[in-house]
């Protein structure tokens, strides 16, 4: 399983406040079924100014959730697509699909833990 979520660096990136953190992190959750069909959308019709923006916004998003293998995945689409190198899109876009899907499906049990108990 890689590491979808960092909650201690979470925390940290909410100046400390646990609390803020997890809600930060359910926001992003809530969001990402749309940004998951908005990528896929923007993709499969080759537009690619709509995708850029949709991976700008997730990748922004990932600033304050400390979602490691998403936001590295993001960054690098973010990038060629800012290049328009798409040598690679084809492969980092299904990456980055995969990252959303786990979050999808693993990100509500991170919801159901205590994140006080996380912090150092």
């Amino acid at each position: 399983m890689t590491k979808i979520l960092d909650i201690q660096q979470s925390i940290t990136a909410a100046n400390g406040n646990a609390s803020l953190a997890k809600e930060l992190f359910a926001m992003l959750l809530n969001e990402l079924e749309i940004r998951l069909q908005q990528i896929k959308s923007s993709f499969q019709s080759n537009n690619m100014d709509a995708l850029k923006e949709h991976i700008h916004k997730l990748y922004g998003a990932t600033a304050y959730c400390i979602v490691p293998e998403l936001r590295n995945s993001a960054a690098a689409l973010d990038k060629i697509l800012k290049e328009k190198n798409y040598s690679q899109l084809h492969s980092l876009v299904d990456e980055v699909l995969q990252e959303i899907q786990e979050l999808i499906n693993d990100g509500p049990d991170f919801l159901k833990k205590d994140w006080v108990d996380n912090q150092i």
